[in-house]
């Protein structure tokens, strides 16, 4: 148990941090600039995503992805206007935001925190002694 809630606070954290991210990109804060898309990335298990060049006037960034395009929305070489929102490698469509993902970590966050709650209540129901007459009764039939 001590492990499920771990995780869950650890995930809740990523939740909020996410949310951050998401929050601004939805509102436009950020820095705006252009990728340019190098590579369509299908290897992992969600869907594929553009891999590419992010350049604005701070900086230039080689490792970046982009959300709010589908794969065949571009093409390699393409060059399209971008918001870094403050994310590592992710940049977004301006006016385009990951609200789904947002949604699950929180989801599975919520869940993750619970469940050991749960767990517990109903271990200490199942020792806890009862009192006399509060058992199931059979009533006669008839």
């Amino acid at each position: 148990m001590p492990l499920v809630l771990i995780a869950g606070v650890l995930l809740a954290a990523a939740t909020v941090s996410a949310a951050e991210l998401e929050y601004r990109a939805a509102h436009g804060e950020g820095t705006m600039g252009t990728f340019t898309a190098t590579d369509l990335d299908c290897s992992g298990r969600g869907p594929c995503r553009w891999e590419g060049v992010f350049e604005s006037a701070a900086r230039t960034r080689q490792d970046a992805w982009i959300y709010g395009y589908e794969p065949l929305d571009l093409s390699e070489g393409d060059r399209v206007p971008a918001l870094d929102a403050g994310h590592d490698v992710k940049v977004f469509r301006p006016g385009h935001y990951d609200w789904p993902g947002v949604l699950l970590l929180s989801v599975l966050s919520l869940a993750a925190l619970l469940l050991p709650a749960y767990l517990l209540r109903r271990a200490l129901r199942k020792h806890s002694p009862q009192p006399p007459g509060s058992g199931h009764r059979v009533r006669p039939s008839g």
